[in-house]
């Protein structure tokens, strides 16, 4: 299977609704908009099984051109149970449209133009697997491009109402099989309901034997009848929202995370043992954020590559001044990476909008990512904040996970209560007493700025790296096991630095005067597999007495010199799961990232049981 998916063979004879040569049927027939918002919407019970929820998720099984979605959203903006509560609409698509392709569908209907430009100005990029989209009136799209057999086993999360919106049964067989209902059923909430066309008799005794209730109804536009149903389920216990947040670390870390809570109006308090926020790693004048991309398909070419449509939407959204689109050039150095290279270009994991070669002639040259992005650390973090509560200059003894929430023990003796406690401290993670951090090895990175430095704006790197954005420059850095004690700027990280300006820029290299560079180090907090982390240490108890997932305490962390890249999709993990929404990220994709990792694999080596699972 080739890793970019199948773009939709559409047949226009019908110029306002499209036919799908691949499937042999329509999208839509007769007026779509006013179907989508009888069969899904009306056939749920929204807006009203919606009221008073802080958070509610659809489902959907074929985002099509989006009209279901905008429907639903539609009536969420009329309907919103609060001002901060939050629409999750989950979809799949193995056959992604191109925007174009869907504003010309939408443009039938101006009622909704609004909804439409801004979903077609954020429409998901042609790539196989999820990417978490934020919309507007609190309305995000999770979409899984990909196969519904591959797509639906790796989803985690739960589901409060489903919009079963394939082609017919008989026309996409897979989306209808008994595995395919099953999944559902397993992400449904107690209660939840399903709406779809079909009556076909698989589809009606498939939802019965997964255990929904199901009834004919009569039908809309040319369909004599259709199906309702609602999963009747086991009642679950489902953890609260947290409305008390603490992170601890005010770097790009604790910032992206502080954001995605504060986005789900909670209450959010960043404690930083510095004196200012970015003082690490993430107080760098420039940050370019770039993809690494892998070859071959797996769960941590998918992580990474999640990580980068994550980032693009996540930093694109801040205000002017704080983030920049720029070409990054990434040069290969030596055979294996000019193999790579090749085999990423013949067969890559997404649009060629946003991956070419260096050279045509030459694909082991380099790859070029045209909307690779410069953000400016001080004014991001600044607006990342926003709304937060920092305290700073303050120094963290002891977490204490109990069964109300956490206990957070500070030096001089405060305490402070939380309902969850996000640990995004890098190096400072494994001094918390209290906490199972994963292993981490610091890694001392030293960079050269030239304020006003800047001939244009792109990255090239091989390695390392020169940047130039909003009319500066930064290039370098090292990479070196860090010493003790605080981060010490050296004459030979310097010219380190400056070999690598002649290599990836001789003739800016020639010119520049050494007198006006300004030196800047930090370390980097690394693991042994360089995979970042996030998510529950394994610091709890479990009824057996063996340890389990904390409860009220998460990790982000490990992210070694790629912060900018993988904090967005890091902090959406765990906002997610603490809220019970999608999570962002395919669950094979999701285990690499597990703080748990190391210690799983060690017990795994050793032959010993893991530990229990729980929480």
């Amino acid at each position: 299977m080739p890793r970019l998916p199948p773009l939709p063979d559409l047949d226009w004879t019908d110029p306002a609704a499209p036919r799908s040569l691949d499937a042999g049927d329509v999208y839509f027939s007769g007026d779509g908009l006013a179907e989508k918002r009888a069969v899904f919407v009306a056939g749920c019970g929204l807006p009203e099984r919606w009221a008073g929820r802080s958070s509610f998720t659809i489902g959907e099984l074929g985002l099509g051109a989006g009209l279901a979605l905008l429907a639903a959203w539609e009536a969420w903006r009329a309907h919103r149970p609060g001002p901060g509560a939050r629409l999750n609409f989950l979809s799949f698509e193995g056959f992604l449209m191109p925007a174009e392709a869907a504003a010309r569908i939408h443009a039938r209907w101006p009622e909704i133009a609004d909804l439409s430009a801004l979903l077609v100005s954020r429409w998901p990029v042609r790539a196989r697997g999820p990417q978490r989209i934020a919309l507007a009136d609190g309305v995000s799209l999770t979409l899984f491009v990909d196969d519904v057999a591959a797509a639906l086993p790796q989803v985690e999360g739960r589901v409060d109402a489903w919009f079963l919106d394939g082609f017919a049964p008989s026309k996409n067989p897979a989306m209808w099989s008994p595995e395919t209902l099953a999944h559902v059923a397993r992400l449904s909430a107690p209660g939840a309901p399903a709406a779809t066309y079909t009556v076909a008799g698989d589809v009606r005794r498939s939802l019965e034997a997964v255990g929904f209730r199901v009834a004919k109804v009569p039908g809309v536009g040319r369909k004599r009848e259709r199906l309702e149903a609602v999963y009747a389920g086991e009642p679950v216990s489902v953890a609260p929202a947290p409305k008390r947040v603490l992170v601890l670390g005010a770097g790009i870390a604790g910032a992206a995370t502080a954001r995605a809570f504060l986005d789900r109006g909670c209450r959010v308090t960043v404690i930083d043992a510095a004196n200012r926020v970015g003082a690490g790693g993430s107080g760098n004048a420039l940050a370019l954020v770039m993809p690494r991309l892998d070859a071959a398909d797996g769960p941590v070419a998918r992580a990474g590559l999640a990580a980068w449509l994550q980032a693009r939407s996540f930093w694109q959204a801040l205000p002017a001044g704080a983030v920049q689109v720029i070409p990054a050039r990434h040069l290969a150095r030596g055979p294996a990476e000019q193999q790579r290279f090749s085999r990423l270009l013949a067969d890559p994991p997404l649009d060629g909008s946003l991956l070419a070669p260096v050279d045509a002639h030459d694909p082991g040259a380099g790859v070029i990512h045209p909307s690779a992005l410069a953000v400016r650390p001080a004014k991001a973090l600044e607006a990342l904040f926003a709304g937060a509560e920092i305290r700073l200059s303050t120094r963290v003894v002891s977490v204490v996970d109990t069964l109300a929430g956490a206990l957070v023990h500070l030096e001089g003796g405060e305490t402070v209560e939380a309902d969850l406690v996000v640990i995004c401290a890098g190096m400072g993670a494994a001094r918390i007493a209290g906490v199972e951090a994963p292993p981490l090895e610091g890694r001392l990175g030293q960079l050269e700025y030239l304020a006003g430095g800047s001939a244009g704006n792109g990255a090239i790197s091989d390695g390392g790296y020169l940047l130039q954005a909003f009319g500066d420059a930064v290039f370098g850095a090292t990479f070196e096991p860090a010493p003790d004690g605080e981060p010490q700027t050296t004459p030979e990280a310097r010219a380190h630095n400056l070999a690598v300006l002649a290599r990836l820029a001789p003739e800016r290299a020639t010119n520049i005067d050494v007198s006006q560079l300004a030196s800047r180090a930090a370390v980097r907090a690394t693991t042994p597999d360089r995979l970042p982390f996030a998510g529950a240490p394994q610091n709890g108890k479990a009824l057996d007495g063996t340890s389990a997932p904390s409860r009220s305490i998460r990790l982000v962390g490990g992210l070694g010199s790629r912060g900018f890249l993988w904090a967005p999709l890091l902090a959406e993990l765990v906002a997610a799961e603490a809220f019970g929404e999608p999570a962002p990220l395919e669950a094979s994709a999701r285990a690499m990232l597990d703080p748990g990792r190391f210690e799983k694999r060690a017990r795994r080596r050793a032959g010993t049981r893991p530990h229990a699972e729980g929480g």
